[in-house]
């Protein structure tokens, strides 16, 4: 006779299912990064964001266009992935298990009461380009894992269909013939007599 396996009790409601994927799919990096620079040493971890958190950073940065975009986009979503933060060996702070309350602090240019992501943004803005970018690539590479990990568990037809592609080649072919006609019309506009000097 099997000795009973311990299982865990079923969801007794529809609501218990639905509460238990809060934060499903939501991942801290394993390791908690460190970073010594300009005298100083910070300790953080990067989590992967949910789609809202991303809306939120992409409205946050869509006055600005080409390089300041990326850069702020970059900052934006960065500020939004660190989750733990620890400076110069001092009190390490769960930045996802914030009471609202504690959110907000002295922002250190403004003096005014910010939120602890807006504070963070502003501070990642004024960092050094390459280390922006370096944490960005932690990010990126996190978030490839977890994609590549959760491909792994579905058969290739569950994830990318015949239809899924033609699909998505159909609308890259429209995005680039409109290109080619904008091309073609401002190239016309150029050479046509201008009709005001007749």
């Amino acid at each position: 006779m099997e000795p009973l396996k311990e299982t865990k009790p079923a969801p007794a409601s529809l609501e218990d299912i639905v509460a238990g994927l809060q934060g499903f799919g939501i991942e801290e990096n394993e390791d908690i990064l460190t970073v010594k620079a300009s005298g100083r040493e910070v300790r953080f971890r990067i989590t992967n964001m949910c789609p809202e958190e991303e809306t939120k950073a992409l409205i946050a940065a869509e006055e600005l266009k080409g390089h300041a975009w990326i850069q702020r986009i970059k900052c934006e979503i960065l500020s939004r992935a660190i989750t733990y933060l620890q400076v110069d060996g001092g009190k390490g702070i769960n930045i996802r298990e914030l009471p609202q309350a504690e959110r907000y602090i002295k922002h250190p240019v403004t003096k005014e009461n910010t939120d602890v992501q807006v504070v963070l943004r502003d501070s990642l803005l004024g960092w050094g380009q390459e280390l922006v970018g370096v944490l960005w690539k932690v990010l990126m590479t996190h978030s490839q894992k977890i994609e590549n990990r959760i491909f792994d568990q579905f058969p290739d037809s569950a994830v990318l269909t015949d239809v899924e592609r033609r699909f998505m080649k159909q609308a890259m072919d429209e995005i680039e013939e409109a290109t080619r006609q904008v091309i073609v019309d401002e190239a016309v506009a150029l050479t046509e007599p201008d009709e005001e000097k007749k």
